[in-house]
């Protein structure tokens, strides 16, 4: 075995920023010096990183909501945090966790409702949840989609809802038309409307509609895994058809700087549009770090509730005994 054996973790933080433009490589004074979220502001489970940011508001207060991976349970949470003016952020607390990893949270209102679209292809499934008192007590409503897709983008367009999902290798981008956000969901003719290309089938957002034109966000992973953040304009799209330009290669990247919270890439980017009809956006980036493989290994053991190390000891005893047994 070998002891020094070493393996690179991503560690994803979080930036909200302010722009005249939905376009943060053309904004003014654009500053990502620091994150505005990082995994050590969260103060109510051990973080190991905070990614795909969502911020909506309701009229006083603006909310991101965005991924915690929780070291102890090893999967993701969704968690909020809260700011009066969209300059200051004050972390608040979990607010939905599963037995399933759960990511990118598409937070949206509808008729004055809350809903949540998360990511959670571990399940089997894309779920929707609504908000019983806002931003808190998340209900799981219906599953809207069955099979392991990943980043759910949902949005309305004349007169109907339209979803884009990813596959979980990131290969495929699929559409998914409904009448109604809880009816039945008809999967598009052309899927896959993205076929075989990690440049650009993986959402990296909402969609925002803006001066007339639409635009989808989407990740690029070559040569690895959140790279940067492609834009494309909506060209065409009905029951029948589908058709994108990428307008934006490199919308957003990683600073290649060392002790950069953002220096190997970013794969995320999610838009508000305030009141002042400028616009707040959330995005997110991450840094390699070398770690021990053993020393890593040792550490998410041991970070295991201890229910869960009790029951892989009893299955492990279990196991030597049965071999044991046939060896007699």
């Amino acid at each position: 075995m070998n002891l020094n054996k070493k393996i690179e973790l991503a560690v994803w933080s979080i930036k909200i920023i302010k722009s005249d433009t939905i376009f943060p490589k053309r904004a003014k004074a654009l500053d990502l010096t620091y994150p505005t979220l990082q995994c050590t502001d969260v103060t109510d489970v051990e973080a190991e990183f905070v990614a795909d940011p969502f911020v909506v508001s309701d009229g006083s207060n603006y909310y991101v909501f965005f991924e915690v991976l929780n070291k102890h349970s090893e999967r993701g949470e969704i968690a909020v945090a809260v700011s009066t003016d969209g300059e200051k952020w004050q972390y608040d607390r979990v607010v939905l966790k599963e037995s399933f990893h759960l990511s990118y949270p598409n937070v949206f209102t509808y008729e004055n409702d809350y809903y949540m679209l998360p990511e959670s292809s571990e399940a089997g499934g894309v779920f929707l949840y609504k908000s019983m008192q806002f931003p808190y007590n998340w209900e799981r409503k219906k599953q809207l989609l069955s099979g392991p897709f990943v980043d759910p983008t949902l949005f309305y367009h004349n007169q109907k809802w339209w979803m884009f999902v990813g596959s979980k290798d990131g290969r495929n981008l699929y559409l998914f038309y409904a009448d109604r956000m809880d009816g039945e969901w008809v999967e598009h003719p052309c899927n896959p409307i993205i076929k075989n290309d990690l440049h650009i089938s993986r959402p990296a957002g909402k969609v925002v509609a803006h001066d007339g034109e639409m635009y989808r966000f989407t990740q690029d992973g070559v040569p690895s895994y959140g790279k940067m953040v492609r834009a494309a304009r909506i060209t065409k799209l009905s029951e029948t058809e589908y058709e994108e330009e990428v307008i934006e290669s490199g919308l957003l990247t990683g600073s290649g700087q060392e002790q950069s919270w953002r220096k190997d890439g970013m794969h995320h980017i999610d838009h508000l549009q305030t009141k002042d009809n400028k616009w707040m956006i959330a995005v997110d980036g991450h840094f390699l770090k070398e770690q021990n493989y053993l020393v890593w290994k040792t550490t998410r053991f041991m970070n295991r509730p201890f229910y869960s190390s009790y029951k892989l000891s009893r299955t492990i005893i279990k196991k030597l005994q049965l071999i044991a047994q046939l060896w007699l």
